[in-house]
């Protein structure tokens, strides 16, 4: 069965994230970093993302450098998702991060680190180029899902939050497709 997935805060803790994507990699789990890949018609465009809050309270690039930094961070991501989207050529698109493209699915965890689950940042890619659905973590006491403004179901997979949720249930979320 394939395995895809994005690389998470606590796989770059350690300052050595290629030796996590090697290890992983080598199990034969593909990470996508800006990257896209079919899985049977489906495409899937990857990047980890970043944090920088939400909507009119998104952090701006002025003031000092660590700050510009900062920003200049999430706008990267956000622009490897736009590049990676854009290769997309599938009938069905997933898009998969770490981080929260939405305010919604971060609901839950206090108000105060909002700014650090994620940013509004990451859903301008997804309403240029709309995808089926959206998966991501980091949020471990947030919403499990929400939409983007054009609609988009994005669903938030930490695995805290699912066991959580449905104590009863496996920690996964399943989306089927129809097939074209």
């Amino acid at each position: 069965m394939p395995v895809v997935a994005v690389l998470g805060n606590h796989d770059y803790e350690s300052g050595t994230p290629d030796d996590v994507k090697n290890v992983l990699s080598d199990a034969g789990v593909q990470i996508l970093d800006g990257d896209a890949v079919e899985i049977e018609g489906v495409g899937i465009a990857g990047v980890k993302g970043f944090a920088g809050g939400y909507g009119r309270h998104a952090l701006g690039p002025w003031g000092e450098g660590a700050i510009k930094s900062f920003v200049n961070e999430a706008l990267q991501e956000a622009l490897k998702l736009e590049a990676a989207l854009a290769k997309l050529r599938t009938g069905h698109r997933v898009a998969l991060l770490h981080y929260s493209p939405i305010l919604d699915t971060v609901q839950g965890e206090p108000p105060e680190i909002f700014a650090y689950l994620g940013t509004s940042r990451l859903e301008d890619p997804l309403v240029h180029y709309p995808v089926d659905v959206v998966f991501h973590g980091h949020a471990h006491r947030g919403s499990p899902e929400g939409k983007t403004v054009n609609n988009i179901p994005v669903y938030n997979v930490a695995k805290p939050l699912l066991q959580r949720s449905n104590p009863d249930l496996p920690a996964f979320r399943i989306v089927e497709f129809a097939r074209n």
